[in-house]
């Protein structure tokens, strides 16, 4: 077993801490004794912290500072209200991390989705999130981009009901960041999906590595075990991928292979089909389940051996 070589640093920290700490609280006290064991305490928590994660400079922004001073508040624009039958909804114009302070006084808990599409980092965009514009030299980039999206992550997980789900729009610049962020504050028992979407269908002829031809959208949920994701009713171009070429009673099916490539000497057996040809699964692959369950499904009626009996056997699938 390999040795934790950072967990044994730490240990050894903290034997040396300790020993000062009570060399400091031995010896005869000053006016600067108390500060002192306080401050070794300090160091001694945050040197046995876990230190496993995403780590980053923070930094601050223009509205951390106003809003220590001042709270924010909403004014109704009369002029833009529309009449929806008693219907209520808003549309909140300001900076996004005031505005989401106030929900969290107001929506605590009670929102159901959530989709964010946070700036890119990409220094394409002259986008000032933080006091000055952030260029490509700033060696604390990436730590200013986490500042600003991590106070907006935290509220929005707040926000969320039990049952809540956000979506976050992120190109390749961050995603590796984001990820590693998401997992720290919605946890990682908690992730969804990393939704790749192509959104563009040419190869760009400029590019000057590879072309980029795609973004992702993460999808973390408040509680996964309790958000399902709401399903498209089916199409008819859906339903004519299926037919009943055996006058199922059951209704239109579809077949689909019957081997896997996950080998299992339990699920690899000769099977005979109606006309006496011997089947055998294809090297490196078995059958999907066992024979007794192989035979169950033949008396069926849910294994078709095509019109002449004598075809590789495909596992009917009845639609719903």
């Amino acid at each position: 077993m390999s040795t934790n070589v950072s967990k044994q640093k730490r240990k050894d920290l903290t034997e040396k801490i300790k020993k000062i700490h009570k060399y400091i609280a031995s010896a005869k006290p000053d006016a600067n004794t108390s500060n002192f064991l306080v401050w070794l305490s300090e160091i001694e928590k945050e040197i046995s912290t876990k230190k496993f994660g995403l780590v980053f400079e923070e930094h601050c922004e223009a509205i951390d500072e106003t809003l220590e001073i001042h709270t924010p508040i909403l004014t109704e624009n009369k002029k833009l209200f529309i009449d929806n039958g008693g219907q209520v909804n808003f549309l909140i114009e300001g900076d996004n991390l005031a505005a989401l302070q106030l929900l969290l006084k107001t929506h605590k808990g009670k929102i159901d989705v959530i989709y964010i599409d946070p700036p890119y980092n990409t220094l394409n965009e002259g986008f000032t999130y933080s006091d000055k514009l952030v260029d490509k030299n700033d060696t604390f980039r990436h730590s200013k981009w986490l500042s600003f999206i991590e106070k907006r992550l935290k509220i929005s997980k707040f926000i969320l009901s039990k049952k809540g789900v956000v979506f976050i729009s992120i190109d390749d610049n961050e995603v590796g960041a984001l990820r590693l962020l998401c997992d720290e504050i919605f946890g990682t028992q908690n992730f969804v999906a990393n939704v790749i979407w192509e959104k563009k269908f040419s190869p760009q002829n400029d590019a000057k590595w590879l072309s980029d031809n795609h973004d992702f959208i993460m999808v973390y949920a408040k509680h996964k075990e309790l958000w399902k994701p709401n399903l498209l009713p089916r199409t008819e171009e859906m339903n004519a991928r299926y037919a009943n070429p055996d006058n199922d009673a059951r209704g239109v099916w579809s077949s689909s292979d019957l081997t896997v490539k996950t080998y299992s000497k339990e699920y690899d057996y000769p099977i005979t089909t109606p006309n006496g040809t011997i089947i055998n699964p294809p090297a490196s692959r078995c059958w999907r389940t066992s024979k007794a369950n192989f035979l169950e499904l033949v008396a069926d009626n849910r294994v078709w051996f095509g019109e002449n009996g004598g075809n590789v056997p495909r596992l009917g699938t009845v639609t719903q």
